[in-house]
């Protein structure tokens, strides 16, 4: 996302440009962020750099750095098991909607950067005043442009044109059992119980 970024405006304090998302919002709050209207963006004590970053990178995936974005995928998620409550009329991963619905008769919009794999929307989902997204059975959306960091932990997504080295992967296996009967052994002849 390169629409996120830290500098120091011209009174010292950290200035912050970020999409705006009601998680960061409402957290921005907490650690004493303040929205500059006039420059559009938020501010900070600069002692509170830190927990600044670590807010971005909660809630954003990243906190702009030259790094974070260096690592950026592309990735599929399945999304067919989200979205079905009525007033769910956005699926967002990282900052980012990747689906929305903004009536319940109106079409489903993809974010930018996501293209729609498999599966689709019905034409109506919801309520009038509650429209839900409504993913069918088998939705998969791919979403370019991620920084890798977030989405760590998020289920049913893949990072497209990654393969896994099994030889790797099981040389590091043996490695390990290595270890751990090393490990078993020590504690076996100090006494030390072992599962």
């Amino acid at each position: 996302m390169s629409d996120i970024g830290i500098a120091t405006d011209e009174r010292g304090r950290l200035a912050v440009t970020s999409p705006y998302d009601d998680t960061f919002v409402a957290e921005a709050k907490y650690i004493g962020g303040q929205w500059d209207r006039a420059s559009r963006c938020w501010t900070f004590d600069p002692r509170d750099e830190e927990r600044v970053r670590d807010l971005l990178r909660e809630v954003y995936g990243t906190d702009g750095s030259p790094a974070d974005q260096a690592d950026l995928v592309t990735v599929r998620w399945n999304i067919s098991n989200l979205g079905h409550t009525k007033g769910d009329n956005k699926i967002r991963l990282a900052g980012r909607t990747i689906v929305s619905r903004s009536g319940r008769d109106a079409d489903v919009r993809l974010g930018e950067g996501v293209v729609l794999v498999s599966g689709g929307f019905p034409g109506s989902a919801g309520s009038m005043q509650y429209p839900a997204v409504a993913p069918e059975e088998g939705t998969v959306v791919e979403i370019r442009d991620l920084p890798r960091a977030a989405i760590e932990g998020v289920q049913h997504l893949t990072v497209v044109g990654e393969t896994v080295d099994i030889d790797a992967l099981k040389a590091k296996r043996e490695r390990l059992l290595a270890e751990l009967a090393d490990i078993d052994r020590t504690l076996a002849e100090h006494g030390g119980a072992t599962s």
